[in-house]
C-alpha cells in the first residue's frame, strides 16, 4: 500500500480504467434525477467513499440493486445528512449573505463570496464525509476544528479538480444528475486518497 501523495490526474486515470464504468455512471447518474431514488445514488457515493478509506486505492464497487437497496438506500441518507450539513447549508448561507450584500449595494461582493464558499463547502464536505467513514459515528463531526483544519489544509491542493468540478456541473447544468454524480464520484475518491496519504505519513487518523 504506497504512501506516496495520489496525483489527481493519475487518480482520474484510473477511474477511467475501472471495469463498468460507464454503465455504473449511467445508473447513478438516472438515479440522481429521480427524487427518492436518488438515495441509492448517495448510498453508491457513501461507499465508494468508505471503500477508498479501508483500501486506500481507486475501485467502484457493484451497484447491488437487487440485492442490497435497502442498504444502498440507508448508506444514501448517512451521505445526505453530510451533505446537507457541510455543503448546503454553507452554500444557502452565502447565498442569503449575497442577497443582504446586494441590498445595501454591495453587489461587487456577492460572487465573491458566494463562489469562494462553495469551492469552501465542497471541500468541507469532502472532509466531513472521510471523517464520519472513520467509525461511521456522528459524533465525530462535532470536530469542526479537526474538519475545517484538514479543508484549510487540503482547499490550495484541489482548486484544479474543484474547478474541473464545478465547471462540469455549469457546463451540464441540464444533466445535472450525471455531472453531480460523477463529479462527486472523484472528488471522493481524490480527497479520501489524499487523505489516506496524508494519514500513512503521519501516522496520525482524521
Amino acid at each position: 500500500m504506497t504512501k506516496e501523495t495520489p496525483i489527481f490526474e493519475e487518480v482520474l486515470r484510473s477511474l477511467l480504467k475501472s471495469p463498468g464504468l460507464w454503465q455504473k455512471l449511467l445508473i447513478g447518474g438516472v438515479l440522481s434525477f429521480i427524487p427518492g431514488l436518488n438515495f441509492l445514488a448517495f448510498g453508491y457515493l457513501f461507499r465508494i467513499s468508505r471503500s477508498v478509506r479501508a483500501s486506500g486505492r481507486t475501485g467502484l464497487p457493484d451497484w447491488q440493486l437487487r440485492d442490497d437497496w435497502r442498504g444502498l438506500f440507508f448508506d444514501g441518507l448517512r451521505f445526505a445528512l453530510v451533505w446537507v450539513a457541510f455543503w448546503l447549508l454553507p452554500v444557502l448561507m452565502a447565498a442569503l449573505v449575497s442577497w443582504l450584500l446586494a441590498l445595501v449595494f454591495l453587489g461587487a461582493l456577492t460572487n465573491v463570496l458566494f463562489c469562494s464558499t462553495v469551492l469552501y463547502a465542497t471541500v468541507l464536505f469532502c472532509s466531513a464525509l472521510y471523517r464520519y467513514t472513520m467509525r461511521e459515528d456522528f459524533h465525530d463531526l462535532l470536530d469542526l476544528n479537526l474538519l475545517f483544519r484538514m479543508t484549510w489544509m487540503e482547499l490550495p491542493r484541489l482548486l484544479i479538480p474543484l474547478f474541473c468540478f464545478l465547471g462540469l456541473l455549469v457546463l451540464t447544468l441540464p444533466f445535472y444528475g450525471f455531472s453531480f454524480f460523477g463529479g462527486f464520484l472523484v472528488l471522493i475518491t481524490y480527497t479520501g486518497l489524499r487523505y489516506r496519504s496524508i494519514e500513512e505519513r503521519r501516522n496520525v487518523p482524521f
